[in-house]
């Protein structure tokens, strides 16, 4: 759990669907939903289609725990949260939808029976160059835009850069649940819940799903399992170093330059993303050692 908070942190896939799988709350998914979606006509009923997870999943640390869902309308919806980066993260949320959208049709029937699928998915990290907090990705035609097909949909939504990312623009009720899913302490949960009565109603079913001493040891099993998998995947890029794996080692430095420089200097604009994500291995030794003596980000990152 997130020190400074007694509550469960939904950022932990097990608690995430605990808490939006859970029958009696799901309003509280309907109102994510919308918030995410933002369909023309209001979402006002769902089926989700996820089974109970077995204990064993809970404790494996390659399965991620998802929540499906069916909406009235026949369109199927696949809800991921991802509190630590995985390898191939973009070819998974594809598959998800792949599955989805594969899954709904059964030999000899008609192609035009298939409906609208798509991917949710929550990063508790950066995953992407630019700095938006929700991207929405679709078939569109490279050069001028034009939808091919609305049938795929998929979003991505990184928690870190919420505060950044949401500045402007009019996604209020996302930015809420935003916060809610960021939140690091039970203060910051309290206040949401005084200025939106549907967030009192998340945090309220949170403190209940909290109190549950099975929920707790089944979200202490995961977390254990989850860190069992970043120790590996640690174990295994060290050993990739010892191999001489340039491209790894540069992947490694490039994140803790984005994080150190973010703490330093605030939210890095898109061209210093994309600085950082082709720099070679060379250029971001240099740009580590001088961190601590820069001043902005422009003396940090000249030449």
């Amino acid at each position: 759990m997130t020190t400074g908070r007694r509550t469960l942190d939904p950022k932990l896939d097990i608690v995430f669907w605990m808490l939006f799988g859970e029958e009696r709350n799901r309003a509280l998914l309907i109102s994510l939903l919308n918030a995410v979606l933002r369909p023309r006509v209001p979402i006002e009923g769902v089926e989700v289609l996820s089974s109970e997870p077995e204990k064993s999943m809970v404790g494996d640390k390659t399965i991620a725990l998802d929540v499906r869902l069916s909406l009235a309308s026949g369109e199927q919806v696949d809800i991921e949260m991802q509190s630590q980066r995985r390898r191939a993260l973009p070819e998974r949320i594809l598959y998800y939808w792949a599955r989805l959208y594969a899954g709904q049709l059964a030999r000899g029937e008609d192609y035009g029976a298939l409906r609208r699928c798509v991917v949710i998915l929550f990063a508790n990290f950066p995953m992407l160059v630019g700095r938006r907090f929700h991207s929405t990705f679709g078939a569109c035609e490279r050069h001028d835009a034009e939808l091919l097909t609305d049938q795929l949909e998929l979003h991505v939504l990184e928690l870190p850069k919420l505060a950044a990312g949401l500045a402007g623009n009019d996604e209020r009720s996302l930015e809420l649940w935003g916060k809610f899913l960021a939140a690091a302490t039970d203060d910051e949960l309290e206040t949401l819940a005084m200025t939106d009565p549907v967030l009192k109603d998340a945090k309220e079913a949170l403190e209940g799903l909290s109190a549950d001493p099975l929920a707790r040891i089944r979200a202490e099993q995961r977390e254990t399992a989850l860190r069992a998998y970043q120790f590996e995947m640690g174990a295994a890029w060290h050993e990739g170093r010892a191999e001489g794996k340039a491209e790894g080692r540069a992947e490694g430095k490039a994140e803790v330059l984005r994080k150190q420089a973010s703490l330093k200097f605030g939210a890095l604009p898109d061209t210093a993303w994309q600085r950082i994500a082709t720099a070679s291995e060379a250029e971001l030794d240099a740009w580590i050692e001088r961190l601590l003596s820069a001043d902005s980000l422009e003396s940090l990152l000249a030449p």
